[in-house]
């Protein structure tokens, strides 16, 4: 089973999505707490993390950044999500291996989970 990290200050949409990806047979740990991140990057193992750019008082970009360029956690998938435009350009910037705008569909969003957990284990 793939395990998930999501990371969304709005719990409404955590909880929603947390549902919908267990439902389709991920193992999922869903945080609203940005600073937690970290530790549960460490404990938790995450195959991919679903991680919302505008965090309160936190850049997603600025945390995408740091794992990327962290050799223990560089591997992780990370996909970017927020209701900002003009967002996509800066993804490649941050080192994100993709990015979806919300609103979302959620079939859109298990495709692209998918897609993404399928490039990093080689099978494009």
């Amino acid at each position: 089973m793939k395990k998930i990290l999501m990371v969304d200050d709005d719990i409404d949409i955590l909880t929603v999505v947390q549902l919908v990806l267990e439902s389709n047979g991920f193992e999922v740990v869903a945080l609203s707490n940005w600073q937690q991140i970290y530790t549960q990057v460490d404990t938790f193992k995450p195959d991919l993390i679903l991680l919302d750019v505008s965090l309160g008082t936190q850049d997603g970009r600025n945390i995408c950044k740091q794992l990327k360029s962290n050799k223990d956690t560089k591997h992780i998938s990370i996909i970017l999500f927020s209701a900002s435009h003009n967002i996509e350009n800066s993804v490649s910037e941050c080192l994100a291996d993709s990015f979806i705008s919300k609103p979302f569909d959620i079939n859109d969003l298990i495709d692209g989970i998918n897609k993404q957990l399928m490039e990093t284990n080689g099978f494009n």
